[in-house]
This record gives structure tokens, sequence and C-alpha cells, in this order.
């Protein structure tokens, strides 16, 4: 495994992994984002942030908001297969987006990437609606693997608003834990959303939580994983590796 790429600031070492066509990257040894050309999953984490879109039909979702791009690992995916009107991506670290724009090239034409905090641009933000938003908000410095963002009243609450009538939330935990111990588990200050569910993989630890505005059931998410024709077959040779469990309450 070749470094092609490393910066070092403010005590952070950051390093672009290649083997073969494979690229990962990584900070002070955690890895943050990963990009194959030829691959559409990863069989982490990333897969887990774009699959509860496929709750639901893939054409609802015309304004997409990703806060926390890093890599630009999820980039691909959502243009794939959901193909957005708009999509908007806001990164905190310099460094992990000049990954997504330079090493990766990730960036597509018409995507709007923006070097910036993600909880002063959302709360800032006065234009319409996100049908999907995925909130990924991890230190680069932070080895525990934990959320660099607390999600407390105030900001679960600022993401529901900028959420559309039908759309859908996506939120990253280090792991289930730390999703029951915040406010998304609250089942009173979540109580704007129909259906709730978890997603986790055998490759991590990470507990990503899905909230639909609309009754969704995750059998949904597998008819069109297997018929779809690019997907399926990862889903049959074991690559597209998820396990999802509806939450029948916001604490659940």
């Amino acid at each position: 495994m070749a470094v092609v790429w490393q910066r070092q600031e403010d005590g952070v070492l950051y390093q672009v992994h290649r083997r073969g066509d494979r690229m990962r990257l990584f900070a002070n040894g955690v890895q943050h984002s990963e990009f194959h050309p030829k691959r559409l999953v990863t069989g982490s984490v990333w897969d887990l942030l774009w699959l509860p879109a496929l709750l639901s039909e893939p054409q609802r979702f015309r304004r997409v908001l990703i806060l926390g791009l890093g890599g630009g690992t999820l980039l691909p995916p959502i243009r794939e297969l959901l193909a957005p009107d708009k999509l908007i991506a806001v990164e905190l670290d310099p460094h992990h987006l000049a990954v997504a724009r330079e090493v990766f090239s990730v960036v597509g034409e018409g995507e709007q990437t923006v070097l910036g905090d993600a909880v002063a641009w959302l709360n800032a933000y006065d234009g319409e609606p996100f049908d999907l938003i995925i909130e990924d908000l991890f230190a680069p410095d932070n080895e525990a693997v934990s959320r660099a963002v607390p999600a407390d009243r105030a900001w679960v609450r600022t993401l529901a608003r900028h959420v559309s009538a039908r759309g859908t939330l996506v939120m990253n935990f280090g792991d289930f834990t730390e999703y029951r111990q915040s406010h998304a588990a609250d089942q009173h200050i979540m109580k704007g959303w129909s259906s709730r569910f978890r997603l986790s993989c055998g490759d991590c630890h990470n507990a990503v939580v899905a909230f639909t505005r609309d009754p969704a059931r995750s059998v949904h998410l597998r008819r069109r994983l297997q018929q779809d024709a690019r997907l399926a077959p990862l889903l049959r040779r074991g690559r597209l590796d998820y396990h999802i469990r509806q939450l029948d309450s916001a604490g659940a």
C-alpha cells in the first residue's frame, strides 16, 4: 500500500493510501473516506449513509445536502442512484475537501462544495428545504470515532426544519449508545418523523439512523436493491453488507 498524498497540520496527519485502484483517506490513522473508480459500494459505513434513500422512490430526492463531505465517498453513489437536481456538500476540513476535489476527483459538474462549518452554514441557510440531508460530522483529530457535533435538541430541530415535507434525514453516530444518549432518540423532540431505522454493518461499530417523513418499511429497501441491475449482484455476493432494524419509537 502506497501513500500517494500527505499533509500535516495542527497535530493531524492526513494521508491517502492507495492499493490498486482503491484509495483511502486517513487522519491520524482513522479512516474517513475511500474511493474506487469502478465500485459503487464500499462494503462499509458509507453505504449505510445513502441506503436509506432507497426506502422511498429514488426520484423523490431532487435536493440533497451532505453535512460532512470528508473525501467525497458519498458523491458517486448519490449521483448514480438518485441523480438529484441540486447537491450541496459542506465540509469543515480543507484537507478533506482537497482530497475530494483533487485526489479522489469525485466532485461532479454542477455539484456545490462548501468549505465551512456545517452547523453555522445550516443555521444561516434560508433557501428551499432538502429532500435528503445526510449528516456525517466527525472530527479529523478524533481517534475515538465519535461525533464532532452533539445531537442535542437545538441541532436536531435545525436539521428537521430544513427537511422537506416528504423528506429523509440520515445521521451517523459512533455507536448505538451514542444515539440512545442523544436528543435524536427523544420521542417527543422527534415526533415529526413517521418512521425511524437503525442501519449497521459488520465492518464498523457506527450506528446510522434514518428518519423518514412518510411511513416506510425496510422490505421496500430490500426490494429496490434486488430490482436494481447495478446493486442486485453486489447484494447477492455480499459486497453490499448492511443490517436494518425499524425503531418502533425514537428511543427504541
